[in-house]
């Protein structure tokens, strides 16, 4: 091996250090490196299953598989919002719905609600003589529901668990990126209870037309179902049991004015599907349940002196404090993106040319190394500047 090191003329140099900086070593032939990390992802447990069918059933085919094995096999191959401006903005918004609000309740009479309560009180007797025709012609019928209907709702109840489980958060983070998911979903979920909440209180802004509609589609599905008892079973029961029933008691008045005489057990079935109700100002405001979904938010028989008291408290109690909750997290989000912004951006390509610049114009033309120097009786550097 070649000895570069050379005498200085007129010196002696000083001897090789003892421990050598580090230098770099020359390629290895067929030389055996590190395998780049690769961390295993945590284990996501799947959702529980749900329930077994009723054991009285013995049901004839398993429903129709879906496409999630495809989609997972691909999946597998391809290894700051301004405060000031949201404040106005959610004003316009009540100030919009106060209009329309205004407008439904002059239209919801006193008149126009008992023309509709009374319709929806002979609906519920027909509907009703209609199940026990259904449920005698078709004794199996909750069966149909088990075999052929509930598995197609867990289905998207194990989707929506897969997605978000039931809103819980991960109550750790070791970096930023971590942050920005977490802020993420919290944004993402009070995006969900923001638009449930606008939902409801759409259903509202309407509802002597919409409860009008509601009670002539009824009548029509109603009329339908009864003419294919015997025909098309299957689809009476579909129609009756996801369509008509949750409908007519969506727009239902409460027990204490009219009691309806459909039994309970005809709307309990497929209790994977089944919410833990949350209510509030009269009504349920939690999540649906996707046979609740398949309906959506519905205005409901009160007595028109109590519209004003509802609208008011689900904007006081649910809205409004779903739309701050929003806007909090909304720009929690950003800031925390801004800031990955920028700490990308500080370590981008041009950092090495930054920093040389950056750290030469830190270092003073002029140095003393007494500046540099700690008195005696202190821990901290000498204050004083060199001349």
């Amino acid at each position: 091996m070649t000895d570069y090191t050379r005498k200085h003329p007129g010196h002696e140099c000083p001897p090789p250090p003892e421990h050598p900086a580090a230098q770099p070593v020359p390629p290895q032939k067929d030389e055996k490196c590190e395998p780049l990390p690769d961390p295993t992802p945590p284990y996501l447990k799947p959702p529980e299953k749900c329930p077994p069918r009723d054991a009285c059933c013995k049901c004839p085919t398993e429903p129709d598989s879906t496409p999630n094995c495809l989609e997972d096999l691909i999946a597998a191959q391809g290894v700051d919002l301004d405060a000031n401006g949201d404040a106005i903005k959610f004003k316009k918004d009540l100030d919009d719905l106060l209009t329309k609000a205004k407008a439904a309740r002059q239209a919801y009479t006193v008149d126009a609600y008992e023309d509709l309560l009374e319709e929806w009180v002979k609906q519920d007797t027909a509907i009703a003589e209609l199940i026990r025709k259904l449920v005698c012609a078709v004794p199996c019928w909750r069966c149909i529901l088990d075999c052929h209907v509930c598995p197609l709702l867990n289905e998207l109840h194990y989707a929506e668990k897969w997605l978000n489980d039931d809103g819980k958060f991960y109550t750790e983070v070791h970096d930023l990126y971590d942050l920005q998911y977490w802020s993420t979903r919290n944004r993402t979920a009070k995006e969900r209870t923001l638009n449930r909440m606008k939902g409801i209180l759409a259903a509202w802004e309407k509802p002597v037309a919409t409860i009008d509609t509601r009670l002539k589609e009824n009548k029509t599905l109603h009329d339908a179902a009864s003419g294919v008892i015997g025909t098309e079973p299957g689809k009476a029961i579909y129609d009756v049991f996801l369509r008509l029933i949750p409908m007519h008691l969506a727009i239902a008045p409460p027990a204490s004015v009219h009691k309806t005489t459909i039994d309970k057990k005809y709307t309990k079935f497929c209790e994977c599907d089944d919410r833990v109700s949350e209510y509030c100002c009269g009504r349920n405001v939690s999540e649906l349940s996707f046979r609740q979904r398949l309906i959506g938010p519905q205005p409901y028989l009160i007595h028109p002196s109590l519209y004003f008291d509802l609208v008011c408290c689900l904007v006081k109690n649910r809205y409004a404090p779903a739309q701050m909750a929003f806007s909090k997290a909304d720009t929690h989000l950003k800031g925390v993106q801004t800031k990955i912004t920028n700490f990308e951006k500080q370590l981008g390509p041009a950092w090495p040319k930054e920093f040389e610049t950056n750290a030469k114009g830190a270092i003073p033309s002029v140095i003393n190394c007494c500046d540099y120097d700690k008195d005696d009786d202190d821990d901290s550097p000498r204050s004083s500047q060199s001349s």
